[in-house]
């Protein structure tokens, strides 16, 4: 057996329905953001989602995930008549070990998850109308299991879960999600699940022009298709 043929591969380009809430707050400018699936299909201006995973016959592999929206004026907020534009992208890099069992199989993994926020807020009435923009990177340590068990000969049920963050980076990260993945061809599956990705972030002094906070949870169903070789 070659080196090349210890190892198999997956592609995965995904769509995911999200809606996004918590609070964004801008120097002296913030408060709740809700934007549900129909505020972002409306105001979709591009995106994409892709998870690329690699596994050895040994047990150890590796996972990357990449996942970008950016959204147009599509939030409101209960401080007044106030719009804001999201640009989220989120990269996880990632390694695993697989540990095969009776019921299943489990993979463990741990890694880093980097953030790209581009948030511009509009305040069109209130006592202090203007337009603020305000963003930044950062990159959190996460751990986490994934559980997959096969049903019947085509599917398998899927759950996933980390924590992370506390670092250098946000003051926590997690991420969540569950579904299952319908095995039709021999090497291309399809899948659909429900995720839910939160994130509490803050830099600055709070009260302060110098001020950034996001602490949001994007969640919704996601379906994709995915291809082994």
């Amino acid at each position: 057996m070659t080196a090349q043929e210890d190892w198999s591969f997956v592609l995965a380009p995904y769509l995911l329905a999200p809606s996004i809430g918590g609070t964004t707050t801008l120097g002296r400018v913030g408060g709740d953001v809700s934007i549900d699936p129909g505020d972002i299909w409306d105001n979709f201006e591009s995106g994409g989602m892709l998870r690329f995973e690699g596994r050895h016959d040994t047990g150890f592999g590796f996972a990357l995930d990449y996942s970008f929206m950016n959204l147009g004026d599509g939030a409101t907020s209960p401080i007044g008549d106030v719009r804001v534009n999201y640009e989220q992208s989120v990269l996880e890099a990632v390694g695993t070990y697989r540990l095969n069992g009776y019921d299943g199989h489990i993979d463990i993994y741990a890694g880093l998850r980097h953030w790209d926020i581009d948030t511009q807020v509009s305040v069109l009435t209130g006592p202090a109308t203007g337009q603020i923009n305000r963003g930044a990177t950062w990159t959190d340590p996460i751990a986490g299991l994934r559980w997959q068990r096969r049903l019947t000969p085509k599917w398998r049920v899927i759950m996933q879960g980390d924590l992370g963050g506390g670092v250098g980076g946000s003051d926590f990260t997690w991420n969540a999600m569950g579904g299952l993945a319908y095995d039709r061809w021999e090497n291309t599956s399809v899948f659909m699940m429900y995720r839910a990705l939160g994130v509490d972030y803050e830099e600055g002094t709070r009260g302060t022009s110098s001020f950034f906070e996001y602490d949001t949870v994007t969640q919704g169903l996601l379906a994709g298709v995915g291809f082994r070789f």
